[in-house]
């Protein structure tokens, strides 16, 4: 791979960032109404003392971080469609860029946006609702790796439909994380959840990821056990999910609809 081919890739993206009032939306307006709501019940939970603080925090906790995973695995397959809208795919690909230099430039572009908009929600979280996420960092930049690499998995294995299917399967890019949030136990325990669904939320790194956030915020530990579970379930899936890329984006080429996504 090529430095400067994926710097390309990058300054392209910054462009369209910088023309495009929709990159502001995702990456700021929907990250603040989101801790908004979530700030607001928070205190109405915290003013009736409905709840111990321990839940409250691991309820804005999980608001961050989930906030995070959306728009990483939105933003990588959104950064591919808008190729397709500005029909640009066909310029990308008649150029020396290889497919790995476009999409580890797509990743780059991807994790700035993304922590955008984790620092625009921590703030809020710290100076309205009085929610410091910062020092409990340490304890769950290992859970935030494992989620931003499944992120980057579904990203990729959605992007790789798209070429394949062309937009038939945009929606993919915004519903995919809503597809796995119920069974991903962001707000509660897996305990919660009926016998018959813990099976298929355990195969999920987001689940490990949001149970072991919650031992570091309420037990101020770190669950080896839940990393580890969510590291080796994440490198199964990423290996999957590029063997699908490559799969869905040869049968594309083949096919020549590479030129008819256009």
């Amino acid at each position: 791979m090529k430095p400067y081919r994926i710097n390309a890739v990058i300054l392209r993206h910054a462009y369209e960032v910088r023309r495009n009032a929709n990159h502001i939306t995702y990456m700021v307006y929907w990250p603040v109404v989101n801790i908004a709501v979530w700030g607001f019940f928070t205190l109405y939970l915290r003013h009736g003392d409905r709840l111990r603080p321990g839940v409250i925090s691991c309820l804005l906790g999980a608001v961050i971080l989930w906030g995070l995973f959306n728009a990483f695995q939105r933003d990588m397959a959104v950064g591919f469609l808008e190729e397709l809208w500005s029909r640009n795919l066909v310029s990308l690909f008649a150029s020396p860029l290889t497919i790995s230099e476009y999409v580890t430039g797509l990743i780059i572009v991807t994790v700035a946006k993304a922590m955008i908009g984790l620092i625009v929600e921590s703030l809020i979280a710290w100076l309205f609702y009085h929610y410091n996420i910062f020092p409990m960092l340490p304890k769950l930049i290992p859970f935030i790796l494992n989620l931003a690499l499944f992120a980057l998995t579904i990203g990729i294995a959605v992007t790789g439909l798209i070429f394949r299917y062309t937009t038939k399967f945009q929606a993919m890019a915004w519903s995919f994380a809503g597809i796995l949030m119920p069974l991903s136990c962001v707000f509660y325990p897996l305990s919660s959840l009926p016998s018959f669904l813990r099976p298929l939320a355990s195969s999920l790194p987001t689940t490990h990821a949001f149970e072991g956030m919650r031992e570091a915020v309420e037990r101020g530990v770190f669950s080896a056990s839940h990393f580890k579970s969510g590291f080796e379930l994440n490198v199964m899936y990423f290996i999957l999910a590029i063997v699908f890329f490559r799969w869905m984006f040869e049968a594309a080429r083949s096919r020549g609809l590479l030129v008819k996504m256009e």
